[in-house]
């Protein structure tokens, strides 16, 4: 049988019919995710994002369900307060742009229409948009300087942070010409925004924020059996929900895919993003940890080599933030 994203579709309604049976507490289900905007599959490999809101608090807040050996759900569960402030959601860069594009599900209470016109209304006007991008580019910033004068304390929590603020800053543009990035294929599809922005370098910066510089292709798939053994390790009690056993062949198949791809080093974001994300879930000194540590102090993401990519995000985020005032001006949101 061929997965097409429409047999996908109804395939998921037929379960999400299921699931409200047995779930009573559940009022409301939308999806979310690569599903909407054509297939979910990088590598052979995919899921399909949903999100159930309940009338009270859920005691799951995410799990993962296998559909096939090669798709599996990723299952989000809110209590329904979350969604009491649609406006306010709408500015939010995270969620206003998954609710504006969400697909509907199951409403028995018509929550989600509701809330999908609160977020929709003035979506895309400048002063809208300026300030979910704005919003990125503040935590952004505020890592660097945080950071600024203590470069030489990088740690793992660190590594994480400034990651986390890197994305924040490449969001910061993807949101000029649509929703914001997923992990997997952040550093692809961003290359493609660049582009269509007509600032391409903005995505060679991105690369060289986390080192790639000096890697090629074959060396980064060097690296995918020490991210395997990483993953191995995790124990059940500790391992969190995104890194769920299930989900193994869904990042190594895409890390694959994305090194035959046109932007080889793209795969370079996902595997750091995970890798860390494992690190910081195994005991301090696992032995899994040296292969992480080693990567990281090759790409210049801990030790000496670190002031010099606080110099490199500082002059990212000024070129950024020159090229979001420059939008913002020309469209009278500044």
């Amino acid at each position: 049988m061929r997965l097409t994203p429409e047999v996908l579709y109804d395939i998921t309604k037929k379960f999400i019919a299921k699931k409200v049976e047995k779930e009573r507490t559940i009022i409301a289900v939308y999806l979310r995710g690569s599903l909407l905007y054509g297939s979910p599959l990088l590598g052979g490999v995919g899921d399909i994002d949903i999100v159930c809101i309940h009338s009270f608090p859920p005691e799951t807040k995410r799990e993962i369900k296998r559909l096939t050996a090669e798709i599996h759900y990723d299952i989000e569960h809110h209590d329904q307060l979350l969604y009491k402030e649609p406006r306010l959601l709408r500015v939010d860069p995270w969620w206003g742009p998954t609710l504006y594009d969400a697909k509907i599900l199951y409403d028995s209470q018509h929550l989600i229409d509701y809330v999908q016109a609160g977020v929709r209304g003035q979506f895309n006007g400048p002063e809208q948009v300026m300030g979910r991008i704005q919003s990125l580019l503040k935590d952004a910033r505020q890592f660097w300087l945080t950071h600024q004068f203590n470069a030489d304390e990088m740690g793992l929590e660190e590594v994480e942070d400034y990651l986390t603020a890197v994305e924040q800053a490449v969001n910061a543009v993807a949101l000029l010409t649509g929703p914001a990035l997923a992990a997997r294929r952040l550093g692809v599809e961003f290359a493609n925004r660049a582009q269509s922005l007509g600032q391409p370098q903005l995505y060679g910066g991105f690369l060289e924020l986390l080192g790639s510089a000096t890697q090629n292709p074959e060396g980064l798939r060097k690296w995918l059996p020490l991210w395997e053994e990483s993953f191995d390790a995790l124990a059940e009690d500790t391992r969190p929900v995104n890194l769920h056993p299930h989900r193994k062949g869904y990042y190594r198949q895409g890390f694959e895919s994305l090194l035959k791809s046109e932007h080889p080093k793209s795969m370079l974001w996902p595997l750091l993003k995970t890798w860390s994300q494992i690190a910081s879930a195994l005991p301090a000194g696992h032995p899994a940890n040296s292969s992480w540590e080693k990567v990281c102090a090759e790409l210049g993401l801990t030790g000496e080599g670190f002031s010099r990519k606080l110099e490199a995000l500082d002059a990212y985020l000024e070129e950024i933030e020159n090229l979001i005032n420059s939008w913002g001006t020309e469209h009278g949101a500044i």
